[in-house]
C-alpha cells in the first residue's frame, strides 16, 4: 500500500503502524504463501489532509465443505403461473369465479342403437372459495353444467355439485377434517338401471357429510373417520306414457372407518384401512318385494407417496363385501384395485391413474347389487406456455345377474389460455357402450368448443 503524506510527522506515525501491521499479517500471510506487501496493495491519495493509515484487514482462510456437500433433494423448480387467474381478494379468502360458455355438436343425442345427431348449448357456471389463514383451512366450490338441445328438449341434462371441506388444527401432531357435499347428476341411457323405453334421464341426487380426526404418533399416523352419505333418485318418463317409480331406491348409508399409515421417511408409505358401511333403505321392501338393506365391509391395503415431486398419491388392493336383510338375495364380494396417481416426469407433461370398483344398488329381481369397475388414464401436456393438450380414456365394467355391460370413453382437446382472465378450449368425446342386451348397445361422437371466463 502506497500512502502520500505532507509531514514527516505523519510518515513516521505510518511506516511505524505499517510495520506493526505486517508483524501481525505475517503468519497468516506466510501461511499461504504470501508476504506483507503482497497484501497492501490499495492505493491510497490522502493529500494534504492529515488523516489516520487506511484500516488493514487480517486476510481470512476460505474453508471448503464440497467433499462433504450433501446432494440436494429432488424437488422440481416452482414456476408461477403468469396465465392463472388472479381471483378476488375478499380479506381472509380468495374467491375465483368462472364462466363457461360452449357448444356441444353430437351425432347420437339419445344415445341409443338409432342415432340422430343434434347441436347443444352447454353453460357452466362455477366458483372456488379460499381461506388464507395462517392456521387452518377452508375450501368451497361449486359448479353446475347445462345442456339443452336445439332439436331435443327432453333429452337436456343438468348436473351440479357443491363441495366444502374444513382441516383444524387443533395440535401440532393432531387435526380435525370436516366435509359436506351435495351432486346433482343425471343419468341417461348409458346406465343399465335406466330403462331401454325412458324419455329424457334420470336426476339423482346426493348428500354427504363426514368427520375425521388424525393424529401423529411420530412413526405411525393413525385417522378415525365417521360419515352419513343421503342416496335420492328421480322418476323417469317412459315411452307410450307412464313413469317408473324409483321412490323404493332411496337409501342413506353410514360409514365408520380406521386407517393407519407407517410414517418410515421413505418415498412408498404402507397404509391399512377398514370400514363399516351400512344402507338402510327408506321402503322396507322394494317393488319385488325383496329386503334391500345391507351390512357392507371394506377393507383396503397398499402404498402412498410421501414428499415426491414426481410421484404423487396412492394406490391400494381393496376388497368389498356385503350381505343383504333378505335371504334371498346372495352376499356380494367385490375385490379390485383402487388408486388415483400422479406422475409428472418433466415439467411440461404429467399424467393421472384412476381406478376404483363399488356394490352399487339395483332393484333388478333376482339380483342382489351391480358390480362396478372403473379405471382411466389422462395425460397433459404444455405446447406452449400458455397452450396444453390433453388426452385420455376411461373404462367401465358393470356386471349383474344378466351379464356384463362394457363403456369406453376416449377424449382428446386442447386449452389456450389467452390471458388469465379468458380461455378457449376445443375437444373431441367417443363412446362405445356394449349393453347387457343388443338394444342397449350404441356409440356416439362429439365435438366440443368453449370460452371460459376467469377472474
Amino acid at each position: 500500500m502506497r500512502l502520500v503524506v505532507s509531514t514527516p510527522k505523519l510518515k513516521s506515525r505510518t511506516l511505524r503502524g505499517l510495520f506493526v501491521a505486517s508483524l501481525i499479517m505475517g503468519m497468516p500471510a506466510a501461511s499461504h504463501g504470501q508476504s506483507a506487501e503482497e497484501d497492501l496493495r490499495l492505493e491510497t491519495d490522502v493529500g494534504d489532509e492529515t488523516l489516520p493509515p487506511a484500516p488493514i484487514v487480517p486476510a481470512i482462510s476460505r474453508i471448503s465443505i464440497e467433499d462433504d456437500a450433501v446432494p440436494p433433494p429432488r424437488r422440481r423448480r416452482v414456476v408461477e403461473d403468469p396465465y392463472a387467474p388472479t381471483g378476488i381478494d375478499l380479506g381472509a379468502f380468495q374467491l375465483f369465479p368462472t364462466l363457461e360458455i360452449g357448444s356441444v355438436t353430437t351425432s347420437n343425442v339419445a344415445r341409443n342403437s338409432t342415432p340422430e345427431s343434434d347441436v347443444g348449448l352447454r353453460l357452466k357456471p362455477g366458483l372456488k372459495l379460499e381461506s388464507d389463514w395462517v392456521r387452518h383451512q377452508l375450501r368451497f366450490s361449486a359448479a353446475a353444467d347445462v345442456l339443452r338441445y336445439l332439436d331435443n328438449n327432453d333429452l337436456a341434462t343438468t348436473n351440479g355439485s357443491v363441495d366444502s371441506a374444513l382441516r383444524l388444527d387443533i395440535r401440532r401432531d393432531t387435526r380435525a377434517d370436516l366435509a359436506a357435499s351435495y351432486s346433482l347428476t343425471s343419468t341417461g341411457a348409458e346406465n343399465s338401471e335406466v330403462p331401454d323405453t325412458a324419455i329424457g334421464a334420470r336426476v339423482d341426487h346426493t348428500l354427504a357429510a363426514s368427520a375425521a380426526l388424525t393424529h401423529n404418533w411420530g412413526a405411525l399416523e393413525g385417522t378415525a373417520k365417521l360419515g352419513l352419505t343421503r342416496n335420492l333418485f328421480g322418476d323417469v318418463a317412459l315411452v307410450g306414457g307412464g313413469s317408473e317409480d324409483n321412490s323404493d331406491r332411496a337409501y342413506t348409508e353410514v360409514s365408520a372407518s380406521l386407517r393407519g399409515s407407517l410414517k418410515t421417511g421413505a418415498l412408498l408409505q404402507p397404509f391399512a384401512e377398514v370400514a363399516y358401511e351400512p344402507r338402510l333403505h327408506d321402503k322396507k321392501s322394494d317393488r319385488n318385494g325383496l329386503k334391500r338393506n345391507s351390512q357392507g365391509l371394506r377393507l383396503s391395503a397398499g402404498l402412498s407417496f410421501a414428499d415426491d415431486p414426481i410421484w404423487t398419491g396412492d394406490i391400494a388392493a381393496t376388497l368389498q363385501l356385503r350381505k343383504y336383510a333378505d335371504d334371498s338375495l346372495d352376499s356380494m364380494l367385490a375385490p379390485g384395485i383402487t388408486a388415483n396417481l400422479n406422475w409428472q416426469p418433466t415439467d411440461l407433461t404429467r399424467f393421472e391413474f384412476n381406478s376404483g370398483l363399488s356394490l352399487a344398488e339395483t332393484v333388478s329381481a333376482g339380483s342382489s347389487a351391480t358390480r362396478s369397475w372403473n379405471g382411466g388414464i389422462s395425460m397433459v401436456h404444455a405446447l406452449r406456455e400458455n397452450i396444453d393438450f390433453t388426452a385420455g380414456i376411461a373404462v367401465t365394467l358393470d356386471n349383474t345377474n344378466a351379464g356384463n355391460s362394457l363403456s369406453t370413453t376416449g377424449r382428446l382437446g386442447v386449452a389456450w389460455d389467452i390471458n388469465p382472465t379468458l380461455t378457449w378450449t376445443a375437444g373431441y368425446q367417443g363412446t362405445w357402450v356394449n349393453g347387457l342386451t343388443s338394444a342397449g348397445d350404441y356409440n356416439e361422437q362429439q365435438v366440443l368448443t368453449s370460452i371460459i371466463l376467469k377472474r
